[in-house]
């Protein structure tokens, strides 16, 4: 429903923890449950919602989410694992284009011109809408949260990312605007100038 996916370490206060899908959304946001303590977690806020863990933050691992074949062009020793009979093209956008017409198969209650780059930058959030970096060159340096940061957006390969003053990718969410304001409400909107 935020359109968001972000990848977490397992360890929280010393202790791996096993995840899995719990029941429900928060802020049309997905739950998940770790198997050990049974506390739930929300997946865009990242944190501990109840149980043994609440408030604990999970710490957030850098990662791109954007087309296999950008991907490929980056990692090209990549390895994919695939289920038997549970593969093929099951994402709807891998052609889409900021601007252009709703891919014909999409649910029309979601506003996929939306989808952007979110970044908390030491305690500075910021939201980078596709629509936005589409009308502006990129790389672009900025300072975010007192750093100087690199975004980056490649409209074909339908992906944004930051990186610090040193090259290494910063820990940012792709999602729908309406997604990361409920989670980060005092986040700057970028706006192409």
């Amino acid at each position: 429903m935020t359109g968001s996916g972000v990848v977490y370490a397992r360890k929280v206060k010393e202790r791996e923890l096993t995840f899995d899908f719990a029941e429900g959304l928060i802020k049309n946001n997905l739950l998940f449950v770790d198997r050990e303590t049974g506390s739930i977690w929300s997946q865009l806020h990242g944190k501990a919602i109840s149980g043994q863990l609440k408030d604990a933050p999970l710490k957030v691992l850098p990662s791109m989410q954007t087309t296999w074949k950008h991907w490929r062009g980056l990692h090209p020793d990549t390895k994919v694992m695939v289920v038997k009979g549970q593969h093929g093209y099951p994402y709807v956008y891998r052609s889409w284009r900021p601007g252009s017409p709703r891919p014909k198969k999409r649910p029309t209650q979601h506003d996929i011109s939306a989808l952007g780059l979110g970044l908390v930058v030491n305690g500075e959030a910021i939201y980078f809408p596709f629509t936005e970096l589409a009308k502006t060159k990129t790389p672009m340096k900025m300072e975010v949260g007192g750093e100087t940061i690199s975004v980056h957006y490649k409209a074909d390969a339908f992906t944004a990312w930051a990186e610090n003053a040193r090259g290494e990718l910063l820990t940012g969410v792709l999602a729908y605007r309406h997604g990361w304001l409920d989670f980060f409400p005092k986040s700057r909107i970028f706006e192409a100038d």
